[in-house]
């Protein structure tokens, strides 16, 4: 991918045979910018490696080459063509690197054979750098270690490609304990899978089942899987092909479910000022989450390509975490030389600490969205009940807010405080000023009357929902809620407008009024005409009057028992410190005795 800026258009990732033995060879071919002799050589030699500093680039020849093929194979060969540029010519070089013939010939150090041709007036000719003997020694080293035994072999590699671009193949790869080549090219002809005995059979099935958990269950065995999630974006018109067949891209955030896009920025380090040091992370349930897979991680990419996979940053013995899957792009932490890992910095040690609270606050906020026990949930819950017990018991009557379906972590239930709201008859809606008020053009406004009769005993709550303007309405908190005793009642409402109807029993008034009306209308007249009756709702006032009576009575009765339960504990304080002062009066007389 780093050679899509030099042009590059695809790579091709295929087995071919031996022609020596017919074993089996990896063979990776590209169409970028291709190698100069230069660059080969720097490619080619231990110890060397060119990491880039770009943006969108994680380091080019030499970066990973030796340790990735020595890894897969004992010996490569690597076949470059680099076009011509201003002061040279178009050049074309073989590299061998053979642990194989470096092991036979008993050599101490790391010799790189090594050939250079230049295209000069039509013709291919070798490129001398330093004596023509010496070019001719490396030309029969290469031809007898390499799979191809004579220089028209090793030139028809060339013929596919075209005047730019880099071939590798490895040959003579690494055999397991029973003689096996370690890479599997047999179970799926268009794949190239890791063969391990110990592969979890079970997996495998689970990918088959759980298509949205496939990429989690098989990158670590399965060359295409990896593949088509190694790289966040793809550039338009680039290619993957393996064996013949194009990798299709996969984005992990498409296996996702109930997702959040959050940001991280990092902080304390030269980069942490850039605007563009911003990590956008997006995570939520995979789609399987629902069957209780053991899927879990974040998926981490270094300049759009993937570093390491379902990062496990939370590890727990139980169930917690499950399920939640994360992809990033974090361009501030370092990669290791393998790029498979991060270097251990204070940046990665941050970065995993906020990765660790994003997963456990999404797990305790939504983690009964897939059937898993929410904790927090249950505890919210046994609040509310032991809550809701207790206003039973003083005589409140408890009703649950239907939005409180929508979202089950709001905490809190609905009162129904006597006296209001107006409890209707049965076939009317009950109006609920504590669900979210719906646009209806008019703002509601409880208040006291202003006035020096007595109050009804109860509650006493001034409550107002304003809507002013555009944009969603705001309900303001209550203003007054306490008891009201049996002296006259003074406060004063906001003047919003004045009462047209007063209801016999002397309680407030809620008043709607209507945006550019010229006089308010009170609530209990609008609901007279809907209701098609004369007269109010005296029936439920009364009721309601019992019900402030009953329980006005009950703390009276509350009141005095703790009235009789205080001057008990003064008496029985009073007659401690009598005796504690007694005590202390004796054993000083004791002291003074005994001296």
């Amino acid at each position: 991918m780093d050679e899509v800026k030099n042009g590059a258009t695809f790579v091709n990732v295929d087995m071919v045979r031996n022609p020596r033995d017919g074993s089996p060879m990896l063979y990776i071919e590209d169409n970028g910018g291709g190698m100069t002799p230069e660059r080969m050589r720097e490619c080619m030699s231990l110890g060397f490696s060119t990491k880039s500093k770009s943006g969108n680039t994680i380091g080019q020849y030499g970066n990973g080459f030796k340790t990735s093929t020595m890894r897969l194979g004992a010996d490569v060969i690597v076949f470059s063509r680099s076009p011509a540029d201003v002061g040279r010519r178009a050049t074309q070089s073989i590299g061998l690197l053979s642990f194989t013939f470096l092991r036979s010939t008993g050599h101490d150090d790391i010799v790189v054979p090594m050939v250079d041709y230049e295209l000069k007036d039509g013709m291919i000719c070798p490129l001398i750098r330093s004596t023509a003997n010496d070019w001719v020694h490396n030309l029969q080293t290469i031809q007898q270690w390499s799979p191809y035994c004579t220089e028209h072999d090793l030139f028809t590699q060339f013929f596919g490609m075209t005047e730019k671009g880099t071939k590798v193949i490895i040959y003579n790869l690494w055999e397991d304990e029973h003689g096996r080549v370690e890479l599997d090219f047999e179970s799926d002809s268009h794949d190239i899978q890791v063969r391990n005995e110990d592969l979890d059979e079970r997996k495998i099935a689970m990918a088959q089942r759980y298509t949205h958990s496939r990429h989690y269950l098989t990158y670590q065995h399965s060359l295409r899987s990896y593949a088509s999630i190694l790289y966040y974006r793809y550039p338009p018109g680039f290619r993957i092909i393996l064996r013949g067949q194009d990798v299709r891209h996969h984005d992990l955030a498409e296996d996702l479910m109930y997702t959040q896009e959050l940001s991280y920025k990092p902080q304390g380090f030269e980069s942490s000022r850039d605007v563009k040091m911003v990590a956008r992370v997006v995570m939520g349930f995979v789609k399987d989450a629902k069957e209780h897979v053991d899927v879990q991680g974040f998926s981490v990419y270094h300049k759009n390509r993937l570093i390491k996979p379902f990062w496990r940053v939370w590890n727990t013995a139980g169930s917690d975490g499950r399920g939640i899957v994360g992809v990033l792009e974090a361009n501030f932490v370092e990669p290791a030389h393998d790029k498979q890992s991060f270097e251990r910095t204070a940046v990665l040690s941050r970065l995993e600490l906020r990765l660790l609270q994003m997963q456990k606050l999404y797990w305790a906020n939504n983690c009964h969205l897939v059937g898993y026990v929410n904790k927090k949930l249950n505890r919210r819950n046994s609040r509310q009940a032991a809550a809701e017990a207790d206003l039973n018991a003083c005589g409140f009557q408890v009703e649950g807010n239907p939005f409180d379906k929508l979202d089950p972590l709001i905490e809190g239930a609905r009162l129904n405080i006597p006296g209001f709201p107006v409890n209707m008859p049965v076939h009317m809606p009950r109006l609920d000023i504590s669900s979210p008020p719906i646009d209806m053009g008019f703002h509601l406004v409880y208040r006291n009357r202003s006035t020096s009769k007595r109050g009804p005993p109860g509650l006493d709550l001034s409550y107002e929902i304003d809507r002013s303007g555009s944009g969603t309405p705001e309900v303001s908190t209550p203003k007054n809620f306490m008891w009201q005793g049996s002296g006259p009642d003074a406060r004063e409402s906001p003047e919003v407008g004045k009462s047209k109807e007063d209801l016999a029993n002397g309680f407030d008034t809620l008043q709607m009024v209507m945006r550019g009306a010229a006089d308010p209308v009170t609530l209990n007249g609008m609901l007279t005409s809907m209701n098609g009756q004369g007269q109010p709702f005296d029936n439920e006032i009364t009721r309601e009057l019992e019900e402030n009576k009953h329980l006005r009575d009950r703390l009276r009765k509350l009141e005095q028992a703790d009235e009789k339960s205080l001057h008990f504990e003064i008496d029985r304080n009073r007659k401690l410190e009598a005796l504690g002062s007694s005590l202390i009066w004796n054993n000083k007389k004791q002291l003074t005795d005994v001296a």
